[in-house]
């Protein structure tokens, strides 16, 4: 006995190992019934074949949400069945064969037959453009409420995360840092993967009380406790600590819709060294909305779990100008996630 980890048969090590995109490809696919299936139930595809709209006119027309309906139509046509000429949405000829009602090949009961709790938060969300939550209670509140769920949050998030932590931490050149906030940082994922590559480096990780408990044992183990900082609280309404080299929204910023976020990048600033930068890793949509299924998918599920919205690079850059930080620019970093890097001005 060696006491040696062995290595499972067929496990890749971090170099040779592949990106997560087939997981998360696979992961943001149980979003594509969901919205064929509302699409269909709110008449979205009747619609658009009587006049193609813009998400914004067919919103209107229909009564309907306009961020939940753009976020629906983009995702549609990601998968294929509507096209954009110009700003308005079009049948693809598969739409047209087989999702209007009446005609012969119509797959309209078959969707009804698979139809779910997911496929009415979908339509919940375009109706009346609020989250659906956990089955239609808020999924904050319910973290606070029940331990048991917040715990499960925690450990989905390390588990989603781990890779691209990773990752960014070899991207990542941290030299001439020393210290890093790290907001809404969970049981600490991303913390701890540039802690390890970064000896100097101290971090504070600054979440909801409920995670306090999992991220002390994550932490412990990973025998970072000296190093890693757990401060429990309120990220909008409790004080950040200040003179920090970096601040780090990982997998925020999306959560939340503009309004929000721009009050997380203005406290971001008022946290930074002077020559402090703010770093945000999150996937981005292409301009378009459009190209990517994945990315499509995941902006569904925000808009349903979460009322948060995936956006472009020119939606961040906007708001980061809002929030006094004058230059950005963005790098892909690992599978379908980037790094955009800020200053403040």
């Amino acid at each position: 006995m060696t006491g040696r980890t062995k290595t499972p048969p067929g496990a890749a090590t971090d170099a040779t190992a592949p990106d997560d995109r087939l997981l998360m490809d696979t992961y943001m696919s149980q979003y594509r019934l969901p919205a064929l299936a509302a699409a269909d139930r709110l008449g979205v595809f009747s619609a658009l074949s009587e006049e193609p709209a813009s998400a914004e006119d067919l919103a209107r027309t229909r009564g309907l949400d306009t961020y939940g309906t753009t976020v629906l139509l983009s995702f549609l046509t990601a998968l294929g069945f509507l096209a954009v000429h110009g700003a308005r949405y079009h049948l693809t000829p598969s739409a047209s064969a087989f999702l209007l009602r009446g005609a012969a090949r119509y797959w309209g009961p078959m969707l009804g037959l698979g139809w779910d709790e997911r496929c009415t938060a979908v339509r919940h969300v375009v109706r009346n453009g609020s989250p659906h939550g956990y089955r239609g209670k808020a999924i904050w509140e319910t973290h606070a409420r029940s331990p048991r769920h917040g715990e499960l949050f925690a450990r989905a998030m390390h588990a989603h995360s781990a890779a691209p932590a990773a990752a960014l931490a070899a991207h990542l050149d941290l030299s001439g840092c020393t210290s890093l906030l790290d907001v809404a940082g969970g049981v600490g994922t991303f913390s701890m993967a540039l802690a390890r590559r970064n000896p100097r480096l101290r971090t504070t990780v600054v979440d909801l009380p409920v995670v306090e408990g999992p991220a002390t044992r994550v932490l412990t183990d990973a025998g970072l406790t000296d190093r890693v900082t757990l401060r429990p609280g309120d990220m909008f309404t409790d004080p950040w600590p200040a003179g920090q080299d970096r601040v780090l929204f990982a997998d925020v910023l999306s959560d939340w819709d503009d309004e929000r976020t721009r009050e997380l990048m203005v406290k971001a600033r008022e946290s930074l060294a002077p020559d402090g930068r703010l770093l945000i890793h999150q996937v981005l949509l292409d301009d378009s909305r459009h190209v990517s299924a994945t990315a499509a998918g995941y902006s569904m599920a925000l808009a349903v779990m979460t009322g948060g919205r995936l956006r472009t690079l020119p939606e961040l850059a906007a708001l980061l100008e809002e929030a006094r930080f004058p230059q950005c620019a963005a790098t892909p970093v690992y599978g379908h996630y980037a790094l955009v890097t800020a200053r403040p001005g």
